[in-house]
């Protein structure tokens, strides 16, 4: 902004009045000297010229016959300035292009907190989730399965049973390992943080040998043991359960995954969390010398029965590309020596109805 001292004439011929001419970003303003009258010339409504020897710069309306005399050359420079600036496109101007960089400095700065509390959040939950303790963990767990059990048919015979076989297979563990068979058609099992495992009997009655079963508890086993079911819980709630989590206040944590807990009967695992409870699982069953195959079957008798990929169940879903899941189970097993399993094999007569 400038300011100069000149005169003012309402037509030619008319008497000069002092004024102060303000040249600003938008228009031109005229204060009269001795009085409170004021004027505003745009920069479209005014037509400049200075004289030959440069001693004066006269300022006309374009639609009038007013006009401005002031002294010297610099009135001319300054509003020339500004009115070659206004016959530029709206987003060549400065204040448009300042508009257009903090809009854009606006947009990088929501992309970054979306970017925080979308991806960097969740990571930092995952990584949390790695270092609470099983008690802490458990807790959570049973928070989540009180929640879902008010609505589950408990087949109690069955429990026994599995929970029988999966003992009869001598797995260690930090963690208490709890399995309930639930009376539902839906083909489906989950494992909770802290050690639960719920089988609806839905998935239960398609398997046909004890390796399948044992297949299946191992994997899901894994998730409980290796803290995916945790730590993919944390990830997929992030930022809610991250300041509890970074305070410790577990009774803020387990709140909001009660509120989650119909969502949390089909979590889905990354598929490199996936892999690792399918090799961690098939090595249970190496090392016991129960048939690995019971994997592929388990994989090709729940693919079979569901038609297609679309319609596999939760179990299945999670991880869909079966063809190479079975590939790299197959490469894993072919040094495996298979024993008989007798009380396995006795206790799953016994569950099949």
């Amino acid at each position: 902004m400038e300011s100069f001292n000149g005169w003012y004439q309402e037509w030619s011929g008319a008497e000069k009045q002092p004024i102060s001419l303000m040249v600003l970003d938008e228009y031109l303003q005229i204060g009269f000297i001795g009085s409170d009258r004021r004027m505003r010339w745009t920069y479209p409504q005014v037509k400049l010229s200075v004289s030959q020897d440069a001693a004066q710069t006269e300022i006309r309306q374009v639609t009038g016959p007013a006009r401005l005399e002031i002294e010297g050359r610099f009135a001319y420079e300054r509003i020339q300035f500004r009115l070659n600036r206004s016959e530029l496109p709206w987003h060549q101007r400065p204040k448009a292009k300042e508009w257009i960089r903090n809009g854009g400095l606006l947009i990088a700065l929501v992309a970054i907190i979306f970017l925080i509390y979308n991806l960097i959040v969740p990571f930092l939950a995952e990584q949390l989730a790695k270092s609470v303790s099983v008690e802490t963990e458990q807790t959570l767990g049973d928070g989540v399965y009180d929640a879902l059990a008010s609505d589950y048919k408990i087949d109690t015979v069955r429990s026994r049973q599995v929970v029988e076989f999966f003992e009869s297979m001598k797995v260690p563990s930090a963690y208490s390992i709890r399995i309930v068979v639930v009376s539902q058609s839906e083909q489906n099992a989950f494992a909770l943080p802290g050690g639960r495992i719920v089988v609806y009997s839905g998935l239960l009655d398609q398997l046909e040998s004890a390796p399948e079963l044992a297949a299946l508890l191992a994997h899901e086993f894994t998730h409980v043991d290796q803290r995916h079911a945790t730590r993919s819980i944390f990830r997929k709630l992030g930022s809610q359960v991250f300041l509890g989590l970074l305070f410790g206040k577990v009774g803020t944590v387990s709140g909001v995954l009660i509120d989650h807990a119909d969502e949390l009967r089909s979590l889905t695992y990354s598929r490199a969390l996936e892999k690792d409870a399918d090799l961690r699982g098939l090595k249970i069953l190496t090392d016991r010398g129960i048939d690995p195959r019971g994997f592929g079957d388990l994989f090709d008798r729940l693919k079979t029965q569901s038609g297609d990929s679309d319609g596999l169940p939760e179990f299945l879903a999670s991880h869909p590309d079966l063809e190479n899941r079975q590939q790299y189970i197959k490469e894993s097993s072919k040094q495996a020596t298979v024993k008989p399993q007798p009380v396995l094999d006795s206790i799953f007569a016994q569950l099949k109805p």
